[in-house]
């Protein structure tokens, strides 16, 4: 029996045994190494090649014969944005360079001033408040305006928004006339206008120099870059009296160059009115010191150039700018709040116009296509532009 179990065991042995080495043969057949045994099996070995010299472009930690590792990958970094400078804001046009100075004007305010009955926003002391505070960048060395402070002259409120917004310009020289609204015969002539705008509201200012008719008309002495000029201001329809006031004043001062404020001299069509025509022969072309003339009264933007013979010799040798500025009718808010800058450039020999209303913060009512209605008549030329001194 033992026997028998053990020759089995043999048996089954004998036949693994084989079956292994029958395996191994076939192995080795396959490969092509047919003699081969497990004991004499050659065995190839792939060297490892050496890692690259570390540069600049080899991402860190790179491969060595120590660490045959591949980083994982990773997201690429995006760089910090470049710092772009800050846009400058472009230099308000109301601003000058250092040699200019500026004489601001505004006319025919009426509607501002009568805003709490036909509901026209507070606009008045928004333009003189401005003035106040950019006088400084503007050099703002003297304020004019050519009438109309009110529209209805029997109403005193009209008076004391005009009154409380001229105020704001107390540290600035101003002077001011009586326009056809200021001294309207039918309610009340002048009582009111010399009540809050007569001789006693202006004549301490260094400037004043000699008043008419309690300020119905005056002249300023002013100095604008150096130069010395008069402003012969009078009020509307001016009479005999009104019109020798005028004459002598500029008489007085002939070394100074004269500029005549007025009310009414230019009518809408961009004529001569025939208060203007009178004007023109019994004062400017008297006057050979005058080369301007400032108005408003009628609708409108124009600038007239005329000439005279002061010598007699027929060459028409003095130019004199006459300029009508009234924007009352643009809009629907009684002007706008528009008001002119004139920006004297005297190494230039130039005046610059600038128009702007700091209500709106808009420069220039014209240059919007919409507002070029004929009824107003507006001259966009005479909107904002440059004019030559004719007495430098």
């Amino acid at each position: 029996m033992w026997y028998h179990v053990s020759m089995k065991k043999v048996s089954l042995i004998c036949i693994a045994s084989l079956l292994i080495l029958l395996g191994c043969r076939g192995k080795a057949k396959d490969t092509g190494s047919a003699s081969a045994t497990p004991e004499n099996v050659r065995i190839e070995i792939t060297a490892v090649s050496p890692a690259p010299a570390a540069t600049q472009d080899t991402p860190w930690p790179y491969p060595s014969n120590e660490n045959l590792f591949v980083p994982e990958a990773t997201e690429p970094t995006t760089p910090e944005p470049t710092a772009v400078p800050t846009e400058t804001p472009a230099t308000e046009r109301y601003a000058v360079a250092e040699g200019i100075e500026t004489v601001a004007w505004l006319s025919d305010t009426q509607h501002y001033a009568n805003y709490q009955t036909n509901g026209i926003p507070d606009i008045y002391p928004v333009m003189t408040r401005f003035l106040r505070d950019k006088a400084e960048t503007m050099k703002l060395v003297y304020v004019v305006h050519t009438g109309d402070l009110v529209h209805v002259n029997n109403n005193e409120e009209n008076w004391k928004v005009a009154r409380a917004a001229q105020d704001l310009l107390n540290e600035i020289p101003n002077g001011v006339l009586a326009g056809n609204h200021d001294m309207d015969p039918a309610k009340g002539g002048y009582a009111n206008y010399w009540k809050y705008f007569g001789e006693n509201q202006y004549n301490h200012q260094a400037c004043y120099g000699e008043s008419f008719e309690n300020n119905r008309g005056h002249y300023d002495l002013v100095t604008v870059c150096g130069r010395n000029y008069i402003f012969v201001y009078m009020s509307h329809a001016p009479d005999k009296k009104a019109v020798q006031f005028m004459v002598q004043s500029f008489q007085k001062h002939p070394d100074r160059i004269g500029i005549l404020c007025l009310h009414d001299f230019i009518t809408t069509e961009g004529t001569l009115s025939e208060a203007g025509e009178q004007l023109r022969e019994q004062v400017v072309a008297k006057c050979p010191n005058v080369y301007m003339v400032l108005c408003g009264h009628r609708y409108g933007l124009y600038t007239l150039e005329d000439a005279f013979d002061d010598d007699g010799d027929g060459v028409k040798e003095r130019t004199v700018y006459e300029i009508m500025m009234n924007y009352q009718a643009a809009g629907k808010e009684g002007g706008g709040g528009y008001l002119r800058l004139m920006q004297f450039d005297e190494e230039n020999h130039e005046i610059r116009c600038v128009n702007y209303s700091p209500y709106l913060d808009d420069y220039d009512w014209l240059d919007d296509p919409t507002h070029k209605e004929k009824r107003y008549e507006m001259d966009e030329k005479s909107e904002s532009f440059t004019i030559r001194m004719p007495w430098a």
